[in-house]
């Protein structure tokens, strides 16, 4: 029987947490920092893709990353995320295994989201 390579991601899923914390005067700077912890992410080659989910069958997923690490790796980085640590997101971890292939994700724009500004030190 011929094999077929298969290449593995983690898929990380935030969910809105069952009790979140109320609104605070921090929320600003939490966003801040948890868009700015996603994009060194991005950079580091850890995450491949990520950003928010529109939620249209599943009222709490809240948004996905891709990162090329396995499974435990991105369950700690996941739980570093200053969103995650302020009780905003739960997360749910998966392993997706797909059939290596050359392909590209993120080559066009649909559409534009403001995002919060990282706050200056």
């Amino acid at each position: 029987m011929p094999t077929l390579p298969f290449q593995k991601l983690t898929l990380v899923r935030l969910l809105s947490h069952p009790e979140p914390p109320p609104d605070g005067p921090d929320d600003d700077a939490i966003g801040a920092a948890h868009v700015a912890y996603l994009r060194g992410l991005v950079e580091a080659g850890t995450i491949l893709a990520n950003g928010p989910v529109r939620r249209i069958d599943d009222g709490r997923l809240r948004g996905m990353s891709l990162y090329t690490v396995g499974p435990d790796e991105a369950r700690q980085l996941a739980n570093d995320d200053p969103a995650v640590k302020a009780g905003w997101f739960e997360i749910v971890v998966d392993e997706w295994m797909f059939p290596a292939a050359p392909r590209v994700i993120g080559d066009r724009v649909d559409l534009e989201i403001d995002v919060p500004e990282p706050i200056a030190d």
